[in-house]
């Protein structure tokens, strides 16, 4: 009977051990499904909660300092900020031409428009009738970039070398036609900055002074294409004349008005000076 007794106790206590041993674990891999092993039992897991969604505020925005009005006539720091990202702007296109830039192509381009802008604000010479006015032509200086491009007798392709910007002596052909590069036989009152000495305004006439002789520098040809008007001496074989324009209107019955004629000459004067940096 006690053998009986100790044989169910046995029985009993490996049966409890298999259950327990059974019920066990020691990694999630020894568990079923989505259960998972904790202190050695297989467990369901715990749900995890949704993260909760981040506020528009963050630390950053807390801790920033408010603006404040920028002090009068002071840009705040946003202003200040835009301007020292922003890029730089590009310059402009110089409108004028330097002084010591004077025999260069380019300057010589650029100043040939400017100079013939100023002439081309001479007024035309007019007639008043009791219905009305007569407006007459008239022929103002042409100024070219390049004496050498011309087919002028004096300075031109003739003259290997000599590269000025020119004022032309003649305005008008035989036929009262405007001048062009391509009209032969003008000469040109050559603007040769190194060279010259003074600008003067005589009468209706611009004259430009030399520091010598014009055939030295400029190329040899007969006086009647040397660019001067030869009036005896030596002397004016150094200067160079060019009237402010031609009219073609009758004498003694039309009118130009003498202050706007003026005027234009002094602003011609005025900018070959700055031009040559007198």
């Amino acid at each position: 009977m006690t053998n009986i007794r100790f044989i169910g106790f046995s029985l009993l206590t490996t049966a409890l051990f298999s259950a327990n041993a059974h019920a066990g674990c020691e990694k999630d891999t020894d568990c079923k499904g989505d259960r998972i092993c904790e202190a050695a039992v297989c467990v369901n897991p715990t749900p995890t909660p949704a993260p909760t969604p981040a506020t528009e505020t963050t630390a950053a925005d807390e801790t920033k300092t408010p603006e404040t009005a920028p002090t009068e006539g002071q840009p705040s720091e946003s202003n200040q900020t835009e301007t020292t990202d922003a890029p730089p702007e590009e310059s402009e296109t110089p409108t004028q031409t330097k002084p010591e830039d004077w025999w260069k192509k380019s300057a010589r381009e650029m100043e040939a428009v400017v100079l013939q802008e100023i002439f081309d604000t001479v007024p035309k010479p007019i007639k008043k009738t009791d219905v009305g006015k007569y407006v007459y032509p008239r022929s103002i200086p042409l100024v070219v970039a390049d004496i050498s491009d011309t087919v002028a007798k004096w300075g031109g392709k003739d003259q290997q070398g000599v590269h000025f910007l020119g004022i032309s002596k003649v305005h008008t052909t035989t036929t009262l036609d405007d001048i062009a590069p391509e009209t032969g036989g003008i000469a040109y009152c050559p603007l040769n900055c190194a060279r010259i000495t003074e600008i003067n305004i005589r009468d209706k006439e611009i004259s430009f002074m030399y520091d010598g002789p014009i055939k030295d520098w400029a190329g040899k040809a007969g006086d009647i294409h040397s660019g001067y008007i030869r009036k005896g001496g030596k002397a004016y074989k150094s200067i160079c004349s060019l009237p402010m324009y031609y009219t073609s209107a009758p004498k003694r019955t039309s009118w130009l008005n003498p202050d706007e004629v003026k005027k234009a000459q002094e602003a011609v004067v005025k900018e070959i000076k700055r031009y040559c940096g007198k």
